[in-house]
This record gives C-alpha cells, sequence and structure tokens, in this order.
C-alpha cells in the first residue's frame, strides 16, 4: 500500500486545499501544516499558513480545513477567531465542504473570516456542486416578407410558384439557392440584425440576382426583406463543469484563476424558466447570454435549364 492510501482522508483534503490556494496566489510563500508561535507564547498548529509581500509589508493569512460530514458552527468559529488573534494574522479561511451554520457565518461575517468550499468540478472525493445564475435571451424570426423590384425598371414575369421556393440566379445564370434559402442562410450566417423589433427593406442576397422564366433571365431584380425578431428571455443556473477555487459561502462568489461551462439550448428551452422580463427576477444575474434561433434549409431539387 503506497503513502497516499495510508494518509487520512483529512490529511488530503488539507493538501487539496494547499494546491488549490497556491494556483490563487502563485507568488506567495505557502506552508501545509506550519507552526506559527502566538502572542500567547503558545505554538499553534497551521493548516494552510500563505505569507505575502506587498511592497513594506508582510503579510500572514491562515487556513484552517475541516473534512467534516457536518456544517462548521459558531463555536468552531470561535476557537478559530482565538487562534487568528493569537498568531496576528492579517486574515483567516476556514474551507468546509459540509457547509457553515447560519451562526457560524454571522460570527464569522462580525470578525471579517472567509467560509470557503474547496472546488474543483471533477474531484469526485469533495464533489461541490457550483452555479451562476443566469439569463438567456433567444432571438427568433416571428414573421417576415420579400419584396422585388426591376433595377431597370420594366415588368418582369414572376414564376407561378410559392414565392419561397423560387429560384434565384447570378448574372451568367449561375443557380445560387432557392428564395427562401438565400434568407435562412443570411439569418444563421447572423449577417441580418437580430434585435427584437421590425427591420425593414433590408437586402440579404450577395451579388446581383436574377429569376428565370421559360430559360429566360431577368433582371438584375432587388430583392429585400422586412421581418420581425421576437425575443424570448428563460432564467435557470449554468453548472461549472471544470474548474478549480474556492466558493465564497458569505458573498456567494466563485474565486478561480480559470473555469469552464456549457450551454444546451434544447436543455434550457425546455426546463429554464420562461419570463416576461427581467424585472422578474429578484436577483441579479451573474450572466447574460444571447442566442439566435437557427433554421433548417429547406430540400429541393435544382432547377431545370
Amino acid at each position: 500500500m503506497n503513502d497516499s492510501q495510508n494518509r487520512p482522508k483529512w490529511k488530503k483534503f488539507e493538501e487539496f486545499v494547499a494546491s488549490l490556494q497556491s494556483l490563487s496566489t502563485p507568488d506567495a510563500v505557502l506552508k501545509h501544516d506550519d507552526k506559527i508561535k502566538g502572542k500567547s507564547g503558545v505554538i499553534r498548529q497551521i493548516d494552510v499558513s500563505v505569507r505575502y509581500k506587498l511592497g513594506q509589508f508582510d503579510l500572514l493569512i491562515v487556513i484552517d480545513c475541516k473534512d467534516w460530514k457536518n456544517p462548521v458552527d459558531i463555536a468552531d468559529v470561535g476557537s478559530f477567531i482565538d487562534m487568528v488573534e493569537d498568531v496576528e494574522a492579517n486574515k483567516g479561511a476556514i474551507v468546509c465542504n459540509a457547509g457553515f451554520t447560519d451562526g457560524a457565518k454571522k460570527r464569522a461575517i462580525e470578525k471579517g473570516i472567509d467560509l470557503l468550499l474547496a472546488v474543483d468540478a471533477e474531484n469526485m472525493d469533495w464533489p461541490i456542486y457550483i452555479a451562476f445564475p443566469a439569463l438567456c435571451e433567444l432571438m427568433h424570426l416571428k414573421q417576415f416578407r420579400f419584396r422585388f423590384r426591376d433595377m431597370n425598371p420594366k415588368p418582369f414575369p414572376v414564376p407561378p410558384i410559392d414565392p419561397r421556393f423560387i429560384p434565384i440566379f447570378d448574372r451568367d445564370g449561375v443557380f445560387k439557392d432557392i428564395l427562401m434559402n438565400l434568407f435562412i442562410k443570411s439569418w444563421n450566417d447572423g449577417k441580418l440584425p437580430s434585435e427584437e423589433g421590425e427591420h425593414e427593406d433590408l437586402p440579404f442576397i450577395e451579388g446581383d440576382s436574377f429569376v428565370k422564366a421559360k430559360k429566360v433571365l431577368y433582371g438584375p431584380i432587388e430583392i429585400t426583406t422586412t421581418f420581425d425578431v421576437g425575443r424570448k428571455l428563460y432564467y435557470g443556473e449554468v453548472p461549472i463543469q471544470k474548474g478549480t477555487g474556492f466558493g465564497n459561502t458569505l458573498t456567494g462568489s466563485f474565486i478561480t484563476n480559470e473555469f469552464e461551462f456549457g450551454l444546451d439550448m434544447v436543455e434550457i428551452e425546455a426546463k429554464w424558466r420562461l419570463l416576461d422580463s427581467e424585472e422578474e427576477l429578484a436577483i441579479k444575474p451573474t450572466f447574460v447570454f444571447s442566442a439566435c434561433d437557427c433554421y433548417p434549409l429547406i430540400k429541393h431539387n435544382p432547377p431545370d435549364g
């Protein structure tokens, strides 16, 4: 059995916290299982100490690690405060992934003690779920219409089909696509405005556009669109998929150098709360995301001739 298997779990937790702290303060001097003589004359055992020089000041931060099944209570915070004051630390923090009682939080706030969770989203020994409140606005097409105008001007024949399926050609008679697909491509590629409201008479086809009737090419024709964009607003939580750091239970913040998350629009539409407006929320979201509906192209057969 190797040394890692022999070490008790609480000792591994201290090492875990020390490794997270070293990532947050790479320029500091960090010691695990430090011994500091207090002003009382008593040698104090410190789970993790952090010494940092800021200009002419030497700062000391002490961290207490508790791999407990139950939350830290007010008495535990009181004992830690005594130790912080005895070693004359500039800052103290308790890390316990089981959480903290309301009394412990109140006492910690009074004395400026941080109450933290050790977070590694991929760690199975001390799993912690961290998620941020978020808004996602999903922009979508409510309605649209097309306008054809000969550039010459002169009359031109309109093919007797559903206007969405009118074939569009370039000046050399090379088929571009049907009208609806050209519109969808322009929207999906972000070439059209996606702000909520109506957008009038906008071009959306690159280059000259021509139509055919009985294999005769007519144009160039100016084709524009007027469309109305709607907005759906969803509220939910975005979980961290990868990331290391500390969660502050007093402020709700997450202290990290790097983290990773992802969004699933299908899950957002299915599980997140649909709002009428931001005014329904009592809290301010951490993130606001914007997305646009993408639409599938219409399958069709290329025109003959």
